[in-house]
């Protein structure tokens, strides 16, 4: 069995070779250790990852690729072009790092529930620069589920896909490169093609939250591009005028609700719960710009994470223990089921 695994790369140089770092540690006591090639995919034109991916000692074969054409879609394709014979294609963001038994509950959970892709949970890890009251909070959970769950949807930063679904679905749409919400177009293009996706609560990785994520301007402007590209998503791929009319209501509603929900939750002095409330009126805002045709193409202009300043510093991970850890998306949490991408709970889309 040979797994690619593949990562996206932003200048991120430190955060990167952290992340290589923990994919050397892999170990595969379930599933037998397979052939590895690990893919990198250096979006940044001056090659910033390139003197990373030289390590003496990476026990898996290294490719360095440098795509110089801006945007994550064209990163993943890119990655899809250089994978080779390989029979399954792993995905992990660079700034998170992967337990030592994650690719191996990943392709343990593939073949227990015979899945075209597995997902896993993301949890974060937080510089000492966030303020307490983030830390505290769950803006940054994400919902779990049991092992072999059926999912609808799941994202790129932890997931297993069978080589044979990107033969018939394709790759990532590149309408997306700017706006995120590529994986949530994607992996619905999986579910509607009648491929199984299931989850694995044991396939953890960490992913790395600094203060520039953690904050309170980057957290509303999270929820209204995450509804933006939510609202972008679900119009590609069902363009029915009732649809549109239903997320019109959903996204108004929403509007109407966080705001009433933040004045109550600032009067009684639960600042917390009124930036949850907050989130929910940027993410329904950002649905009715994408409905209207805006695109907020908040990742045109991407730089390098500030967490790489503090690489050195000892983060606080929220997380369960997780056994076999070693080591330190999506737009906003969503859930998608039925044609019409319909979402869950609190902090995602309604």
């Amino acid at each position: 069995m040979h797994i690619a695994i593949c990562v996206a790369t932003f200048n991120r140089p430190r955060l990167l070779e952290k992340l290589l770092s923990g994919i050397a540690e892999l170990r595969f006591p379930k599933a037998g250790v397979p052939e590895i090639t690990v893919i990198v995919v250096d979006n940044d034109a001056s090659a910033a990852a390139k003197d990373v991916c030289r390590k003496a000692a990476f026990p898996w074969c290294l490719r360095y690729v440098l795509e110089p054409k801006r945007g994550i879609a064209e990163a993943r394709n890119r990655a899809l072009k250089e994978i080779g014979d390989a029979d399954f294609l792993a995905f992990i963001d660079d700034d998170e790092v992967p337990g030592t038994l994650w690719l191996d509950e990943l392709l343990s959970a593939q073949i227990n529930f015979h899945s075209d892709a597995v997902a896993g949970p993301v949890y974060p890890s937080f510089t000492e620069d966030v303020p307490e009251w983030i830390r505290g909070a769950d803006f940054f959970s994400r919902p779990g589920h049991l092992t072999g769950d059926s999912l609808a949807y799941c994202s790129t930063n932890n997931a297993l896909v069978a080589r044979n679904v990107f033969d018939q679905v394709g790759g990532f749409d590149d309408r997306f490169q700017f706006t995120g919400g590529e994986d949530l177009h994607f992996f619905t293009r999986v579910r509607l093609a009648g491929f199984n996706i299931v989850w694995s609560q044991e396939a953890v990785v960490i992913e790395t939250v600094s203060s520039d994520r953690a904050n309170l301007g980057s957290l509303l402007r999270r929820a209204y591009t995450g509804g933006n590209s939510y609202a972008l998503v679900e119009s590609s791929l069902d363009g029915r005028a009732y649809l549109r009319l239903v997320r019109f209501f959903k996204a108004c509603a929403r509007i109407l609700q966080g705001s009433l929900n933040a004045c109550t939750s600032l009067l009684t002095g639960r600042a917390v719960a009124a930036v949850r409330a907050l989130r929910g009126v940027c993410s329904g805002v950002g649905m009715l710009a994408g409905l209207s045709g805006l695109r907020n193409e908040a990742y045109k202009t991407v730089r390098g994470d500030p967490v790489e300043a503090l690489a050195g510093a000892d983060p606080v991970i929220v997380a369960p223990e997780i056994e076999g850890f070693s080591g330190s998306n999506i737009h906003p949490d969503h859930n998608a089921r039925g044609m019409g991408l319909e979402d869950t709970s609190s902090s995602q889309m309604d």
